[in-house]
């Protein structure tokens, strides 16, 4: 899968014109690598998985199909993949954290 570097950081923005998608370079990428014992395992690797991009229904869907594939099973049609209880990722970069926050505020109750 070929990704384009957008003008923004919103999925509906327009593509860079330029060098910059020219080659578009991949984001997401499969590979069977045969282990020491012989044995094929299957992997999936993507540059996409930030805490807001998560947000993004389809990119949950592309990774939850990709754990099926990988473990050999049945890709379901539509595998559900909504958000379990509220998720409210703040936007990477510096400053960017909730003060004051512990890791057990976001355990489920």
């Amino acid at each position: 899968m070929l990704g384009q570097v957008l003008k923004g950081m919103k999925p509906t923005d327009e593509p860079v014109e330029g060098k910059k998608n020219d080659p578009m370079q991949p984001v997401v990428w499969t590979r069977n690598y045969k282990n020491e014992s012989g044995k094929t395992n299957k992997t999936v690797t993507t540059t996409m998985g930030s805490a807001t991009d998560l947000q993004d229904e389809g990119l949950r869907r592309l990774l939850v199909n990709a754990a099926y594939w990988c473990l050999g099973m049945e890709v379901p049609a539509k595998a559900e993949v909504g958000l379990v209880g509220e998720y409210k990722p703040t936007m990477y970069g510096f400053g960017g954290f909730r003060k004051g926050t512990k890791p057990s505020d976001y355990e489920l109750k």
